[in-house]
């Protein structure tokens, strides 16, 4: 912005939760900011500013889906109030900044909408900017692609989370590693976990791969017809048991503490790594793997668990593998 060199339209991608709606109020605050500072950035105190800061900025606008329908969309209809609007210059004398999320709504159900944009990013207004911000550009109209700028947003850092966590929750930097690692980069996501109900299933994940190591297989059979039943506490103990292997394996060579997600279960980790070698967690996590991909094929959930109950249970008993 302080060069000057703004595009018209720019196609924020990356996954949910990693501050790609958030960069794009910062720019519409920065670009209509009275004061800003010597690196560009918005004072954050200017009647602007403020209005930004209480969402209620008459040159900012967020375009979304409607609730209306089986299938989120974002409709022809709002798009051609946009293109009225943009008939009109900014009220504040500033940019009018747009928000379209997610892009991928423009083409839920058909591309009148997706085709009615490409109007305006065809002839864009002075002093307007698009920015639209998706997962990805498959569900996109090449031709919407084409005409943006486009910004890959990565998941953010584990430390940058935590750290945020902290600072925004308050939670003990436990607590926080744990949430951090099963948020997959999101800030988003971390936030909306609820930290105690997270501890509670990691401990029942912990609890259940103990079990199996000495449980026979009719045991086992069980805990994969209970775990089937709940499609939420499946997806949570695939992903927490590999968790768990993984800071078992990171322990083992010595990884620094801070990258490991169980700072609260450092004495039970040490404990784990005296009991079993790392060829067994290898294992364990090539047989998590093999049932999430399983089940994501839509394979039987039942038998896929029945196989991997008993892998996990033959990998804790040596004589039951012979």
């Amino acid at each position: 912005m302080q060069a000057g060199r703004l595009s018209h339209a720019y196609l924020f991608l990356g996954p949910g939760g990693v501050g790609k709606a958030t960069t794009a109020r910062a720019v519409a605050a920065a670009l209509n900011c009275a004061q800003p500072g010597a690196d560009g950035d918005a004072c954050g105190t200017c009647p602007s500013c403020r209005r930004m800061h209480a969402g209620t900025h008459p040159d900012f606008l967020v375009i979304g889906p409607t609730s209306e329908g089986h299938q989120a969309q974002i409709k022809i209809e709002q798009i051609r109030e946009l293109r009225r609007l943009t008939g009109y210059p900014p009220l504040g004398g500033g940019w009018r900044v747009v928000l379209i999320k997610p892009a991928e709504a423009l083409s839920a159900l058909n591309d009148a909408a997706a085709n009615a944009l490409l109007k305006t990013l065809e002839e864009p207004p002075e002093r307007h900017l698009l920015v639209l911000t998706a997962r990805g550009e498959a569900e996109l109209l090449p031709t919407i692609v084409s005409r943006c700028h486009k910004l890959a947003f990565a998941p953010l850092p584990s430390a940058l989370i935590i750290q945020e966590l902290e600072k925004r929750r308050s939670l003990p930097r436990s607590q926080a590693a744990l949430v951090a690692a099963l948020s997959g980069g999101s800030l988003g996501r971390a936030l909306a976990l609820d930290p105690e109900e997270l501890v509670q299933q990691r401990d029942q994940v912990l609890s259940d791969l103990a079990q199996l190591r000495r449980a026979a297989t009719g045991e086992v059979l069980l805990w994969a017809q209970r775990l089937t039943k709940n499609r939420a506490d499946l997806n949570n103990f695939l992903l927490l048991a590999q968790l768990w292997y993984r800071d078992l394996l990171l322990s083992h060579f010595q990884a620094p503490t801070g990258l490991l997600a169980h700072q609260d279960l450092l004495p039970a980790l040490e404990q784990a790594r005296t009991d079993d070698a790392p060829a067994t967690w290898f294992a364990n996590c090539a047989a998590l793997a093999a049932a999430q991909r399983h089940l994501q094929a839509n394979l039987n959930p039942e038998l896929t668990l029945d196989i991997l109950g008993l892998r996990l249970q033959r990998r804790g008993n040596p004589h039951e593998s012979r």
